[in-house]
Order: structure tokens, then sequence, then C-alpha cells
């Protein structure tokens, strides 16, 4: 999907912080015997506290200002199948231990992926790792340039099972075009409505030689 510049300005910016990581990863895409595409985490942004209580969880805060989840009706003060701790002020997950999810090396939501297949054709995915619920929605694109084009592909939607699954992905096409034998360069990322709150970022990046 083409776009004018004014309405991929955005996407200029995002590129400009992450084009090194998308040029960086050219070099091995190249290498390779097929395309290799990036993986990055996804990070938590923060409860909701009425959809959380609509899925059946209390949102808490502790003495230290950190809030949880828990399953309604928990005792007060228990952890009994909390998610880990997040700091509302610093906008980050505690890494401490006393959850019963405790703290995700994966990212503190999961993981996003990218892979871009041809000079028209690549695939998407966000994998959750459940610590903040099953996705609900999402709002998800990807943005692509080359040397001589931009633009962006919107794929916002729903899982497969909204408010049950912790995967999606999709494949997509586009029309960026570019010179032959020069990098075409992808960066993926949005934001994942969960049953508890919202993950954000991803950001996974992958780049081929456009043949």
């Amino acid at each position: 999907m083409r776009r004018s510049l004014g309405a991929v300005a955005a996407i200029v910016g995002l590129i400009a912080i992450l084009g090194p990581m998308a040029v960086a990863s050219s070099a091995s895409a190249s290498e390779a015997d097929g395309p290799v595409g990036g993986v990055a985490p996804l990070r938590f942004m923060g409860f909701d506290v009425e959809r959380a209580a609509e899925n059946g969880y209390d949102v808490r805060t502790d003495e230290n200002g950190l809030q949880y989840a828990v399953p309604t009706g928990t005792a007060p003060g228990s952890l009994e199948g909390a998610t880990p701790k997040f700091d509302p002020v610093a906008g980050e997950v505690v890494r401490e231990g006393g959850a019963d999810a405790g703290s995700p090396s994966d990212g503190d939501c999961g993981t996003a992926e990218l892979n871009l297949i041809s000079n028209t054709k690549g695939r998407t995915a966000y994998h959750l790792n459940g610590a903040f619920g099953t996705a609900v929605s999402h709002t998800w694109g990807v943005s692509l340039q080359s040397s001589i084009d931009m633009g962006y592909e919107p794929l916002d939607g729903f899982p497969p099972f909204p408010g049950v699954s912790l995967d999606w992905e999709t494949d997509f096409t586009h029309g960026i075009q570019a010179i032959r034998n020069t990098q075409l360069n992808a960066i993926a990322g949005g934001t994942v409505t969960t049953v508890l709150g919202t993950c954000y970022g991803g950001n996974p990046s992958d780049s081929i030689l456009y043949s």
C-alpha cells in the first residue's frame, strides 16, 4: 500500500531510529540461502483495570506502589496466580520474585517476528508468553524502505480466537520498489491488546537483496 510523503512521516522516523538494525541484518540475509527474519521482544505498557475485571482479574497495588493482577477472589496480600509486577511510574515490569508468572526472559509479553520472503511478500507475527494475558486485538503494521521508495502496510486486526489466542501471524504483500541488487529494509510492530492490558513494540527488522 503506497502513501504520500506526509502520510509516512512517522515511518521515516521509525526507520531512522532502527535503520542500522535493518542494515546490520542485511549482511547475514544476503549471505544465507534464504531470507533471515528478525525477532524482537514485546514489552508491557500497563494494566487496563476495567478490562481485567471483565476477564476475572483484580489489579492491585502493593506497599511499594507496584501493580499486579490476580484472579478475582484471591485473598488480600496473596500472590497466588499473580502476574509479574509493574511500576506505573517508571512504565516497566519489575524484575523480582514472588509472582507465579516470574520474569519472562523473552520480553515482558513475548516476541514479535518479521520475515521478508521475496521482493513483494513477507510474514509477520507475535507470540505472547501469557504473563499478561491472551490477545484480544492488535494494531500492527510493517514499514518498508529502499533507496528509492518507502511505504507502510497496515495489518490491524484480531488473533484467531480473541481472548484465547497467544499467537497471531499473517502473510502480506507490498508494492515497494527497489533498484536491483540493493537492499529492501522493513520494520514491523505495534501494540497488542490483551485481557489484562497492552503490550507494545517488538520492532523486529529484516532486509533482503532486491532481485
